[in-house]
């Protein structure tokens, strides 16, 4: 991974966009405000990152590390989160729209309320994540990988 100075974080984060981020660790950092609409995230280390309300719309977090990242009112519509790691994160209230979440492990998650109309979750691992809410039809959640645990949209729980 690569290293940089808060500092230079903060400078890489105020360029023009879009960012090419590939790799880099912003792990625990506090986030909010920042613009990383359509930014190149692929196998960045974000877990435990402060994402609250972030523009991620377009952005490629393939196979990025977002465990336990608060992404709360995050827009990640049209996103690649292929391979991504979301395992307890806070996605309550996310749009995640025309998402690509193929093979993501969102186990654990909370994505109470969240907009998941179109998105693909084909081979997502969604087992114990809370779905209270939200717009998943059953055809795109019968794609998942595991529902073990899982509370569906209607507040039920897969067994």
């Amino acid at each position: 991974m690569a290293e940089y100075t808060k500092y230079e974080i903060y400078i890489l984060l105020n360029q023009v966009k879009p960012l090419w981020l590939s790799g880099i660790d912003l792990s625990g950092m506090d986030l909010r405000g920042a613009a990383l609409k359509g930014a190149i995230l692929v196998g960045a280390d974000l877990h435990d990152t402060d994402l609250r309300g972030v523009d991620l719309h377009e952005a490629n977090l393939g196979g990025a590390n977002l465990q336990g990242a608060l992404l709360v009112g995050a827009d990640l519509r049209r996103s690649i989160l292929r391979g991504a790691d979301l395992r307890g994160a806070d996605l309550r209230e996310v749009n995640l729209a025309e998402a690509d979440v193929y093979e993501a492990n969102l186990s654990n998650t909370n994505l109470i309320d969240s907009n998941l109309g179109g998105a693909d979750l084909t081979n997502a691992n969604l087992t114990d994540a809370n779905l209270s809410g939200t717009n998943a039809p059953d055809h795109k959640l019968m794609r998942a990988k595991s529902l073990t645990g899982t509370i569906l949209p209607d507040g039920s729980k897969h067994e």
